[in-house]
């Protein structure tokens, strides 16, 4: 691994440096802590400033994050800076009017206002009308375009919407350090009913074997869209969860799918990474992810 704060390649005086990135945040996000001897005329002397680009290089030369400082925090010891993608201007930039159609469309809209790339943009297929106001950023925007269980990042520059997936990964037992996990019902919908402005019945959806086995929950929602294809979308199934730290891989980022075989860990099947948090310190590198199940 190798960390550049501009030109300058900082690890022979770099403590800590944390990597990671959520489903709810537009922005990957990179803390590093650079110890500091100003009395010290041997000592590693760096210049850095807010606005500096930082990189981030796997051990093969490959970058994995490019991004630049936005807060400094400087100690008689150290200099704890944290930087951020380009996906924070989904978060610090707010809109206003009104987007309205596929998830695709909305998206290229907002692309186009704030001068970022379109890149590859999986929606849910449904047709929304959202009115912007007061305090609403482009990344909230794209979220209620898109629904929840897609993964808003920007990839190689361009803004990019993904379902998630892809290839999974096995996650060895032998790797893994530490789980935690959990499994509820407790926001399950088995049954959606979509009803018109009178009350109405215009489309429903229900989970029949969900039903069986846990009794009926059933959610009402106005008319938003098609109402056969929303009230499928909010069907919800049993949730389960999990946080798993390992030793270090790169490979695993948010969005991504992993396969675990542990039931004794309560784990079992595919699972979508919703965050992930790459460390290096004190010589160890390791990897946090969490976890939600898949078709469970």
């Amino acid at each position: 691994m190798k960390l550049f704060i501009g030109q300058q390649m900082v690890l022979p005086a770099l403590e800590s440096v944390r990597l990671g990135k959520t489903r709810s945040e537009a922005a990957a996000t990179l803390a590093a802590t650079v110890l500091t001897a100003p009395a010290d005329t041997y000592f590693l002397k760096l210049s850095m400033g807010v606005g500096d680009p930082v990189r981030l290089l796997d051990d093969d030369g490959k970058e994995i994050f490019l991004g630049s400082i936005h807060e400094i925090d400087r100690t008689p010891e150290a200099v704890n800076l944290t930087a951020y993608d380009r996906g924070v201007y989904l978060t610090r930039n707010e809109l206003y009017g009104v987007y309205a159609g596929m998830g695709k469309t909305i998206a290229a809209k907002i692309a186009e206002e704030l001068g970022i790339p379109l890149g590859t943009v999986e929606d849910d297929g449904l047709r929304r009308t959202i009115v912007t106001g007061a305090g609403q950023s482009a990344f909230s925007i794209l979220r209620k375009a898109m629904g929840e269980g897609r993964e808003i990042a920007i990839r190689d520059g361009a803004l990019t919407v993904t379902k998630g997936g892809g290839e999974a990964v096995l996650l060895r037992p032998e790797r893994v350090l530490e789980v935690t996990s959990r499994a509820s019902i407790r926001e399950m919908v088995n049954r959606a009913v979509v009803v018109g402005r009178n009350g109405n019945h215009l489309a429903s959806a229900r989970n029949d074997q969900d039903a069986a086995l846990y009794g009926q929950f059933q959610q009402v929602l106005g008319k938003d869209g098609d109402p056969a294809s929303q009230a499928k979308a909010a069907l919800k199934g049993r949730t389960m969860s999990a946080r798993v730290t390992l030793l270090g891989d790169l490979s695993l980022r948010c969005g991504g799918t992993v396969e675990v075989h542990r039931p004794q860990w309560g784990l079992e099947g595919l699972y979508t990474v919703t965050a992930h948090e790459h460390r290096w310190e004190k010589g160890l590198f390791t990897t946090s992810l969490s976890l939600e199940g898949i078709n469970t």
